[in-house]
């Protein structure tokens, strides 16, 4: 019996031994089991769109803790509710960096303009961003948030 176990065991030790040590890699390989439409999760929505890019290049504000439904800090450190419900203050993580590219090197971090950019171009019909994407955004109109929400305001510098 001890032999039948060593056999196995000294193989797979040869085996593992034989592996080359895992290096950090330096370039995203994402596998899909389809082709995106687009990167941009406000306006393409489906299963393969979002796979591809809500989770793997954008953070959020907050996020469902993996696994369940309840919510978790993401770029927001924290958020406060006022008592009637119907205003919410983003607190939000300092020394977030954007990605830095061969053609794309932030030259600031991530701060309120950038969430304030991000739900204008959503709400506003007239917002510079519309001149590219014409249309409105379907995951956010047909969430309703474009109602929902009435504005979005930077409180602190």
């Amino acid at each position: 019996m001890g032999h039948t176990l060593f056999k196995p065991l000294l193989l797979t030790t040869a085996l593992l031994a034989c592996a080359p040590l895992a290096q950090a890699a330096s370039t995203l390989v994402y596998c899909s089991e389809a082709s995106p439409a687009g990167f941009d999760p406000s306006q393409y929505t489906s299963g393969t769109d979002f796979d591809a890019s809500a989770e793997t290049v954008f953070n959020r504000l907050t996020q469902f803790k993996r696994g369940g439904t309840e919510v978790e800090p993401g770029l927001a450190t924290r958020w406060d509710v006022s008592p009637d419900g119907l205003t919410y203050t983003f607190h939000l993580r300092d020394g977030v960096k954007f990605h830095t590219t061969d053609y794309f090197t932030p030259t600031r971090t991530f701060n309120a303009d950038d969430v304030l950019f991000t739900f204008n171009r959503l709400l506003d019909a007239n917002h510079p961003f519309r001149k590219a994407y014409p249309s409105e955004s379907p995951y956010f109109t047909d969430m309703g948030l474009n109602t929902t929400i009435k504005s979005v305001e930077k409180v602190d510098p």
